[in-house]
């Protein structure tokens, strides 16, 4: 059995030993809640906020100690490349704002906790309250800051297309730059000044750069790449009327890509047709003869080449050429362009036909030419040489007379002769072929010195023979068939034709030489006084 409490010991127990204890236990609990009074205005030992030791810190102290630490914030800014930046608190006029929240956590705080806590319990606070700074102070120092400095940064360029070696266009990569949007960084900075952050980089935030608006991947630019390098690929060899070639190629296809309003190579349809134009003006300035100059077959001196306008040659169709060499260009297409013509007459026969008459002034003779063959020919006196010359060209018998008289007339007006012929065939107005009765002899250097004024004068039985021979519209060449003449006349015209090489003469900025385009001529000589119809003796 269990050994009982004698009376005399209850009755010290209830007297003396529980009151005493409730007594402690009542000054104990008294003491903790006195204790746990004093941290209403205070926080608990172990308390942190934002990572600052605020035990045993009233409201204000821990708001100032918070403060005081927080406001050594600063910001620090890495950007592309490297570089790094600092931004202080006087930089952003930084404040914080933290009083309410540091007090709602002092409110919040479990007071009857102090005993655990002086146990070694920790209590850690955030705060969601951030800083506040100055929009304008912050903006104003990073627009000073040096990345953002003209001459600083490298802006951002576009992928572009470039010539390369061999005439070929390719796409050169964009460069990324290191532009800052000032606007982007503003609003980034205060985004990492708000959430407390120590550190923004810039270097994963592509948003903050400035950004190249073409791409390497850009399909526009792979089209007008290969649109360009199209235009390149074209080889088209242009053939003359003479059997010679004129070649574009990309050397000269190069000279037709533009550049448009914003620097960018570019085809035009428009400009490459306008650059086939002005190649085929250039060809038709080398080939053109059209009414430059008539052949003919001399009895004496090979073939002679006259001007005379309309009767001979050829004309490239410039319109027709260079719509086709646009579209070969422009599609990127290889071939031949064989000459079009707006007006063909190169297989007119140099022999007139077969018949006609010919006068070699140089010789002073007349050969008159039937069915191609010589029929007659006789001497003559053509015009007085240095001053009524007989005019060298293609005429034709306008006008045949038996017996007319032919009359010379003074420069007032007055009669100066009148002298009767017996045949009159006139090829031009106040110029033809008459007998000259009056005349000794013919042939040889009479009309040197004692020419006529312009007419052919004849013997009368030749002028009579020709009279019968020649009709209406028998085609009368004259010319001066005199060796040195047409040989310097020759080696002039080789030198030209020599001058003027393909590659020199289609060159986009290359004058085109205008060799060939006036064969070697014999002008017309104007006699130095026209005289009244008839007046030559």
């Amino acid at each position: 059995m269990g050994k009982k409490f004698s009376k005399k010991g209850k009755k010290f127990l209830l007297h003396r030993i529980l009151p005493a204890g409730l007594i402690l236990t009542a000054c104990t609990a008294g003491a903790y809640v006195v204790t746990s009074a004093q941290y209403t205005s205070r926080f608990l030992p172990g308390t942190t906020i934002a990572g600052i030791d605020v035990s045993e810190r009233t409201l204000g102290e821990a708001v100032d100690a918070i403060r005081k630490e927080e406001e050594k914030y600063t910001l620090t800014i890495r950007f592309r490349g490297g570089a790094e930046e600092v931004l202080t608190a006087d930089d952003m006029n930084l404040q914080y704002d933290c009083e309410h929240e540091v007090k709602t956590l002092l409110n919040e705080q479990n007071t009857y906790s102090w005993l655990s806590r002086e146990l070694g319990d920790q209590s850690a606070h955030a705060l969601e309250s951030g800083y506040t700074y100055g929009e304008k102070k912050l903006k104003s120092s990073i627009a000073a800051l040096p990345e953002l400095q003209e001459g600083y940064y490298v802006e951002p360029e576009n992928a572009s297309l470039a010539l390369e070696p061999g005439l070929v266009f390719d796409v050169v990569p964009e460069n990324e730059g290191d532009e800052i949007r000032e606007d982007v960084l503003v609003e980034k900075a205060g985004a990492a000044i708000k959430a407390g952050d120590r550190v923004l980089d810039l270097t994963s935030l592509d948003e903050v750069y400035e950004q190249p608006a073409v791409r390497t991947d850009d399909a526009e630019l792979a089209e007008r790449r290969d649109a360009l390098n199209k235009v390149l690929e074209a080889d088209v060899s242009i053939k003359l009327s003479d059997g010679s070639m004129i070649e574009v190629d990309k050397k000269t296809t190069v000279g037709w890509i533009t550049v448009d309003e914003n620097g960018l190579y570019t085809v035009d349809e428009n400009a490459v047709a306008e650059s086939a134009k002005r190649v085929m003006a250039r060809a038709a300035k080398v080939d053109d003869n059209y009414g430059y100059y008539r052949p003919f077959a001399s009895t004496n001196y090979g073939m002679q080449k006259f001007d005379s306008e309309n009767l001979h040659g050829h004309t490239l169709d410039q319109e027709k050429m260079a719509d086709t060499l646009a579209t070969m260009v422009l599609k990127g297409r290889s071939g031949v362009i064989n000459p079009q013509y707006l007006q063909y007459e190169d297989s007119l026969d140099p022999h007139f036909g077969g018949t006609y008459a010919e006068v070699d002034i140089y010789a002073q003779h007349v050969y008159y030419y039937r069915d191609y063959q010589l029929v007659y020919d006789c001497d003559c006196v053509t015009g007085t040489a240095g001053y009524s010359g007989t005019p060298s060209g293609i005429y034709s018998i306008e006008e045949k007379i038996r017996g007319r008289e032919l009359n010379g007339y003074r420069e007032d007006g007055t009669l100066s002769y009148s002298v009767y012929v017996q045949y009159w065939m006139c090829f031009l107005p106040h110029y033809g072929f008459h007998d000259a009765s009056w005349r000794d002899s013919f042939g040889g250097s009479i009309y040197e010195y004692d020419g006529s004024h312009g007419c052919i004068n004849l013997p009368t039985y030749a002028a009579a023979d020709l009279y019968e021979l020649m009709d209406y519209g028998t085609p009368v060449i004259i010319f001066r068939g005199q060796v040195e003449e047409e040989d310097d006349a020759i080696e002039q015209s080789d030198e030209a034709d020599e001058s003027v090489q393909p590659e020199e003469a289609y060159a986009e900025d290359a004058e085109p030489s205008g060799a060939g385009t006036e064969a070697e001529t014999y002008s017309t000589v104007e006699p130095e006084e026209y005289v009244e119809e008839g007046e030559e003796i």
